[in-house]
């Protein structure tokens, strides 16, 4: 059985603090479930193919976690160190007790594993390593790498299990190591907290309609990732401006990538403060997103000025 991605300990940054710690809190129990699926199944052999944990932020103590429940596989366990906590002499995989079923790959180069010979496994040596040469088939054999370089088809690829929500959801792979040769099965295991949801802007001519449309989206109790797609119009402002009406609860994050503004016409004819504003905004040296929310907190304040407020 072939995993990869649990990711222990990822700061995931980007997605706020409430969905980063519902993933971390959730790459433990995905590591419990991938044992206890691999001695249902009576894998002989549990292969962790990259990214056991963050490099950058494990704790010991996560590590000793992770020591202890693969430790609870009835087989052997082969952790081959990704991009993302690649092996050296100073990483955890080297200055920390395992548990006696646990080896580690320390090789760059294709080597097959002493568990499953018919399994040839290469690590991350470095963070930026060149791809190993990849070695002639002789023989039925199963190549496997983490985060492999170009997606070379030769290699097998192994989804991440713990995942940023606008990725595909990770699966195990189950594979026969005295038949290389046959497809590998998937293993689906529990979907992960937090989705990534699309919400499609344009018609969302007024805030109060946009916060609408995204209320509609959520899901109580649960992290979201709210994708905005499409053109957002001049005066509406974005949550996180116009006071606490104007926000979103915690654990539901903005992706903005997808998202173009459009500007309010301009006539030059026409020279009252309104029109004078958003012509010196449309020339104004600022990204588009700031540059937006500041257009939008300048028409709404020059409307309330207009209307004696």
């Amino acid at each position: 059985m072939i995993v990869s991605g649990v990711r222990l300990d990822h700061a995931w940054v980007g997605l706020g603090a409430p969905f980063g710690s519902a993933l971390r809190d959730w790459s433990r129990q995905v590591l419990a479930l991938v044992v206890e699926e691999a001695n249902r199944r009576r894998a002989g052999v549990l292969l962790v193919a990259g990214d056991l944990f963050d490099r950058s932020y494990a704790l010991p103590a996560t590590v000793d976690y992770a020591s202890q429940i693969l430790g609870t596989f009835s087989g052997e366990v082969v952790i081959v160190p990704g991009r993302g906590d690649w092996f050296d002499g100073t990483s955890l995989y080297d200055t920390h007790a395992w548990a006696s079923n646990i080896s580690i790959c320390r090789s760059a180069e294709y080597q097959p594993c002493v568990t499953g010979p018919a399994v040839w496994a290469s690590a991350w040596t470095s963070p930026g390593g060149s791809a190993p040469r990849v070695p002639a088939a002789t023989e039925p054999r199963v190549l496997v790498r983490a985060e492999a370089a170009d997606d070379d088809d030769r290699v097998l690829a192994v989804p991440q299990l713990v995942h940023d929500p606008r990725e595909p959801d990770g699966f195990a792979l189950l594979i026969d190591i005295a038949r290389p040769s046959e497809p590998a099965r998937r293993i689906d295991l529990p979907r992960q907290p937090g989705r990534a949801v699309d919400v499609d802007v344009t018609n969302a001519t007024e805030t109060d309609a946009l916060f609408i449309a995204l209320e509609e989206m959520l899901i109580p109790d649960e992290p979201m990732l709210l994708r905005l797609v499409g053109t957002l119009a001049p005066g509406v402002l974005l949550p996180g401006f116009g006071g606490p009406e104007r926000t979103l609860p915690p654990g539901v994050v903005l992706d903005l990538d997808s998202l173009t503004f459009s500007t309010p016409p301009l006539d030059p004819t026409d020279h009252s403060a309104r029109s004078e504003f958003i012509h010196a905004m449309a020339y104004a040296n600022t990204p588009d997103l700031q540059r937006h929310q500041t257009t939008a907190l300048g028409l709404a304040a020059l409307a309330d000025s207009s209307r004696g407020a």
